[in-house]
């Protein structure tokens, strides 16, 4: 398939045409899973439907078709939908109470221990990873506590 590059635009999704882009700077998928924040397994299924698609065999020969075409100069890099923290400049003095409640919430906010819907990975780093065990071993001791200064309280009532 030769031709114009608008037509591998319309045939291909923009995160298709990305995953080719890293498959032709000779990325693996694990680095490209890495650099598109997605599993290596969808990075795969991405180059299977792109083969597909293209009707080609292999992964670098598809790259390489999309770059002999030009379609990577025709295209922005995909970018995930992800919230993003957009540096504006100086804090307006007004806003200094607000940026003192804001790090003191970051510093305690470690993310949940479980894959949620919106974060299917773990990207903990090693302080989340150390403080979840604890945090949870603590709670297990007050709950049982609780639960042992209940039954003590009843085996007194009931005597």
């Amino acid at each position: 398939m030769q031709g114009d590059p608008d037509n591998y635009l319309s045939l291909l999704s923009a995160a298709q045409i990305e995953t080719l882009r890293h498959v032709y700077e000779h990325k693996n998928s694990k680095q490209i899973a890495r650099l598109m924040h997605v599993s290596p397994h969808t990075v795969d299924e991405r180059v299977r439907r792109v083969l597909k698609k293209l009707n080609v065999s292999n992964r670098i020969e598809a790259a390489r078709i999309l770059a002999v075409n030009g379609v990577f100069d025709d295209v922005t890099p995909y970018q995930p939908l992800t919230y993003q923290l957009i540096d504006l400049g100086e804090v307006p003095p007004a806003a200094d109470a607000e940026a003192g409640r804001s790090s003191f919430r970051r510093f305690f906010d470690i993310g949940s221990p479980f894959p949620t819907a919106s974060q299917p990975a773990n990207r903990h780093g090693l302080m989340e990873r150390i403080i979840w065990p604890i945090l949870i071993a603590v709670a297990t001791i007050l709950a049982f506590s609780a639960l042992y200064s209940i039954l003590v309280g009843l085996g007194r009532v009931l005597t």
